[in-house]
């Protein structure tokens, strides 16, 4: 039996859902964003559908996140594309409406032409990580915002104490949730073994072991390195055409949150670990910037990473050298 596709455009409040069978015939509705809306749109497709649905949606973060667990865990077919992906491909078809409806029905044409593949959540253990460690990233954005006001000026007494309380909860909150999260990973043999093993790069402490794991999936997902570079944005960019030359840069389409997790560690990477050390010198030697030798060193940190969670063993300089 043959699916039809099911596109979901995702909102704050509520979902469109238009579906799509092999032979064109097309049903839309739109549900409210919630688990009694989940179980609606079951209900729906019961009486509405007669094929195995396959579901694809944008990636929207927490708004479509619920959904599309709902889905999963009720054993049908879930795609999670890049909204990127579903933007080009209305473009490329001369679209010029654009509303929910319209959108919805887009995604659902995507996913029956463009066949993309099927979405694989994180198990409950690294999305509880993740959770958490998104979580204290959020505390210490807000924590360094009140630091730069507290700096920022004179301030009234009042104000002034408004701040300082301001201060106390964030540290005390940021405190509290790296306690959580090392208990977390110490709670989970997995996890704990994957964090001893990256402390051991040189420039990767406690904090950003902590954070990779809960942002990059199971590395074993990955055909290889080049699709985890992919994943973190970090792929080189070449733009030229015909006599035309660009200046080549990081892709960026990918995950915002790895690189700004990668990036302090690159930069004491360059100081500290032989192999980005001998990778970026190599960089800078033929005559590019050191900032494309640091966009470079995020690279390689990455390499790094991968290859000692894929083959389980330490950090060991001399094997990184070589691929240096």
């Amino acid at each position: 039996m043959s699916d039809c596709s099911v596109g979901i455009d995702i909102g704050k409040y509520k979902f469109d859902v238009a579906v799509l069978s092999p032979q064109g015939a097309s049903k839309y509705k739109n549900f409210p964003n919630t688990s009694d809306g989940f179980k609606e749109l079951i209900k729906w497709l019961g009486s509405a559908v007669k094929l195995a649905p396959h579901f694809c949606m944008e990636a929207t973060g927490r708004y479509g996140e619920q959904l599309a667990f709902f889905l999963h865990d009720a054993g049908y077919s879930v795609s999670v594309v890049n909204p990127v992906c579903i933007k080009n491909y209305g473009k490329s078809k001369l679209r010029r409406t654009k509303n929910d409806k319209v959108d919805s029905m887009l995604i659902a044409i995507y996913c029956q032409n463009e066949s993309p593949k099927l979405w694989q959540p994180l198990p409950k253990a690294s999305r509880e990580l993740q959770a958490l460690t998104r979580e204290m990233y959020r505390a210490k954005d807000l924590l360094a915002q009140e630091k730069t006001r507290l700096k920022a000026g004179q301030h009234c007494r009042a104000v002034l104490s408004s701040i300082e309380s301001r201060l106390f909860f964030l540290e005390a909150q940021v405190e509290e949730l790296e306690t959580l999260i090392n208990a977390h990973i110490d709670s989970c043999p997995q996890l704990k073994k994957q964090k001893r093993l990256l402390v051991t790069i040189p420039g990767v402490a406690e904090t950003t072991a902590n954070a990779l794991l809960g942002e990059i999936p199971d590395v074993h997902r990955f055909a290889g390195v080049r699709q985890l570079v992919a994943y973190a944005g970090l792929a080189p960019s070449e733009r030229s055409s015909g006599t035309l030359r660009g200046q080549t840069r990081l892709s960026k389409v990918g995950s915002s949150r790895l690189r700004k997790i990668l990036y302090m560690p690159a930069v004491c990477g360059k100081r500290y670990n032989p192999a980005i050390i001998a990778f970026c010198n190599r960089i800078e030697a033929g005559g590019k910037s050191k900032m494309v030798a640091l966009g470079g060193a995020m690279r390689k940190l990455l390499h790094i990473v991968y290859g000692i969670l894929k083959s389980e063993t330490p950090f060991d300089a001399r094997i990184h050298l070589q691929k240096a």
